[in-house]
């Protein structure tokens, strides 16, 4: 087994097909508008199994943590499992996850999703979260809306 790719989206789905679909992927910067903030966002992920990896069982373990290395959320384990070989020519099966995460974010600075497998971390996409900054008023001009 090989991670191929993981990236952050505003949302995406894995239909029947297989395939991902993604909508605003690929950032790596969130703004909220306070800090403490709820933030809610996909992590689009993507597995290769070969034939090494028939009839074995995969437990990869997502966790996202704040720069620390202390878990924000709760752990998402995914189970992969096989029931035979990959296709005869194409040697491998690829497998696109999608874990939609809602944490309570309480400061700025970096935060990561990490994929392990046994005790093993296979890769790790860091977002940098910043509150944003409200607009400074001009002396003697009303307050923004």
């Amino acid at each position: 087994m090989e991670m191929s790719f993981a990236f952050f989206a505003d949302a995406a789905t894995v239909p029947p097909d297989g395939k991902f679909y993604a909508l605003g992927g690929g950032f790596s910067a969130l703004a909220l508008p306070q800090l403490p903030g709820m933030a809610s966002f996909a992590v689009v992920a993507g597995f290769r199994f070969g034939t090494a990896d028939a009839g074995r069982v995969h437990i990869v373990e997502l966790r996202f943590v704040d720069a620390l290395g202390k878990l924000v959320l709760p752990p998402a384990t995914m189970r992969f499992e096989s029931a035979g070989p990959p296709p005869t020519g194409t040697g491998e099966v690829s497998v696109s996850t999608v874990s939609v995460l809602q944490p309570t974010l309480g400061e700025p600075g970096e935060y990561a999703a990490e994929f392990w497998h046994e005790g093993v971390l296979l890769n790790s996409v860091r977002l940098h979260v910043l509150e944003q900054q409200r607009p400074i008023a001009a002396p003697g001009s009303p307050p923004p809306a």
